[in-house]
């Protein structure tokens, strides 16, 4: 029987598997190809093997991570008890919801690039059916994009929307406020926290973007996602520019200390405070569905670590103290 004592058990063995600071040091050694032998000789060894004699460097190592993420959380869902299935899989429709707006802006791009380099075969849809969906046009897409397992509509968000950043926002709408309801239901204070600590910063990346651009502070109100929002989001809103946002942000606490100016950077610094503060959090439960969560919070930045790492390796843009800066580990 399926049950929490179970899974925790499980989890906690593949958690063992999950790099570690010391990995990631050697990592850092590396170049490209180097990394993928080493990625090879652990736990990515099956994605590496068998996509080893089409790819190498880079572009190997993040088709197997994809690959990677996608089997290992299939198969966690499929040990799951049935709530908590649900909640595993309402979290990683996020990947659902990503692979659908690239795919729509491909589309509206005229279909430039390979757009097997946009998809994220994560959540729901698979490969297969997001190839299949590339196929159509923008419209047959949007009609047929529905979670049947969802308790929120999607159809109802997109109807009416034509131009691709209303089409993103209704997407993205409709995934926070299914976000939300599971937040609400798992009755699971830790994890409840974790959403709407998400769902704020989405809406603080939204205001600073528009802010960066000069939109007026009622129009920023109009853009952002309809969710309860804390004081940090409306002081942004009433910042008269970017840059006054950009001090409310720096005096929230949400950033580390002596945190850049540039956009890119603080969102980056954001999500790698945020996502450090979760892993912290999510082990204090021994069992029930906090450590379980918190191992898909460690997978899912295990394989965002390790994509930035390598991209960084080769473009050679980044060196290894910044690479440093912008890795999210658990302090163990």
């Amino acid at each position: 029987m399926r049950d929490y004592p179970y899974m925790t058990a499980r989890v906690s063995a593949k958690k063992k598997k999950l790099l570690d600071q010391g990995d990631y040091e050697n990592l850092l050694k590396m170049q490209p190809n180097e990394i993928a032998r080493r990625l090879g000789e652990g736990a990515y060894q099956d994605d590496i093997d068998e996509l080893g004699s089409k790819y190498e460097g880079a572009r190997l190592v993040e088709l197997a991570l994809t690959r990677n993420l996608s089997r290992t959380l299939s198969d966690l869902v499929d040990m799951s008890p049935e709530t908590l299935q649900r909640i595993i899989t309402v979290y990683l429709r996020r990947y659902d919801i990503l692979s659908l707006k690239r795919l729509l802006r491909w589309k509206k791009s005229g279909e430039k690039g390979d757009i097997h380099d946009l998809l994220t075969p994560v959540g729901s849809y698979t490969y297969g059916d997001l190839k299949e969906l590339s196929e159509k046009t923008t419209e047959e897409i949007i009609n047929d994009i529905e979670f049947t397992d969802s308790e929120i509509d999607y159809s109802e968000y997109l109807e009416g929307k034509k131009e691709i950043s209303g089409l993103e926002t209704a997407l993205d709408q409709a995934y926070f406020d299914e976000l939300g309801l599971l937040a609400d239901s798992t009755r699971n204070s830790d994890l409840k926290e974790f959403i709407q600590t998400e769902m704020e910063h989405q809406n603080i990346k939204i205001a600073l973007r528009l802010k960066k651009y000069g939109i007026s502070s009622e129009e920023v109100s109009k853009r952002m996602l309809k969710i309860d929002n804390g004081k940090v989001v409306e002081k942004i809103v009433e910042a008269r520019d970017f840059e006054e946002g950009i001090e409310r942000v720096k005096d929230s606490g949400l950033l580390p200390e002596r945190a850049s100016d540039d956009l890119e950077d603080i969102e980056h610094e954001m999500q790698v405070k945020r996502l450090s503060e979760a892993l912290s959090t999510f082990h204090r439960e021994p069992l029930g569905i906090t450590p379980i969560i918190g191992y898909v919070i460690a997978k899912i930045t295990e394989v965002r670590n390790l994509r930035m790492l390598i991209r960084a390796k080769e473009t050679g843009i980044q060196n290894n103290d910044t690479i440093r800066r912008n890795l999210v580990m658990e302090h163990r």
